[in-house]
């Protein structure tokens, strides 16, 4: 990418973030005007699927649904960078197989329909929401997709009005027959990675596509190591440290220039 172009995708980041805050009630949005994540770094807050828990990595327990610490697991790295730079908690409220109609009112996991809600206590200067694996996997519609997705953000800022909210874009995973899917695919991940773009445009929050930082599973060219696991599904080691390195530069590099 050019100098300038990186200049203005910058620009762009910081209008949206702006924008986004700029549609909040008075009442309890920042009057600074600057993004949550600008003026603090209190709590964080993670919304997200088994690509979120530390699942496919080196020492996460067997059977286990819920986020583990392990040494290359992306959120506990970035969880112990949070904390050494600036002390911040993170919630990370991932949960394996996790839909974004799982954080909603009905969801399968009282971890995840209780997260957007809890926040109004936590208060969290940044959610990172990273959903549409599982959509994809048993071939639900993007329509509806879209619409669980566009709730979910809509519940984060009934909490937290001010919160700076980044979404996430998977890596282009490669989908396969699962006791949950469909016999055929109808629908490729970049619909549903479209729906994910076009809900961050519309609700004014930012946005990190790892597609631009990891090739996809079905790539003949993949290097080596490979960053997938052999389901094609999940990211390893190496997938999840390419992980860590998008979102702790997206949010270390955002606090550095608000």
């Amino acid at each position: 990418m050019k100098l300038r172009a990186k200049y203005a995708a910058v620009t762009l980041l910081l209008a949206g973030l702006t924008a986004g805050i700029g549609t909040v009630p008075s009442a309890q949005a920042d009057t600074s005007g600057k993004p949550a994540w600008c003026t603090g770094h209190a709590n964080v807050s993670i919304l997200g699927t088994s690509a979120d828990t530390g699942y496919g990595t080196t020492g996460y327990p067997a059977g286990r649904e819920l986020p583990a610490p392990t040494p290359y697991g992306w959120t506990t790295k970035f969880t112990n960078d949070l904390h050494s730079e600036w002390g911040t908690k993170v919630d990370n409220r991932a949960h394996n197989g996790a839909m974004a109609s799982d954080f909603l009112p009905g969801g399968r996991w009282s971890d995840t329909t209780s997260a957007t809600a809890d926040m109004a206590g936590s208060q969290p200067d940044l959610v990172v929401i990273d959903l549409g694996g599982n959509e994809f996997l048993i071939q639900k519609d993007p329509a509806q997709f879209a619409a669980d997705f566009a709730k979910v953000i809509d519940n984060v800022r009934a909490a937290r009005p001010d919160a700076t909210i980044l979404l996430s874009i998977y890596a282009e995973l490669k989908w396969a027959k699962t006791p949950s899917s469909p016999a055929t695919q109808t629908h490729t991940w970049s619909e549903y990675a479209a729906k994910i773009h076009s809900t961050a445009v519309d609700k004014g929050v930012a946005l990190v596509d790892l597609r631009q930082y990891i090739p996809p599973a079905a790539s003949a060219t993949l290097p080596s190591p490979s960053p997938w696991l052999s389901d094609n599904m999940h990211l390893n080691d190496a997938g999840n440290l390419a992980e860590y390195g998008a979102y702790w530069g997206w949010a270390s590099s955002i606090a550095s220039i608000c």
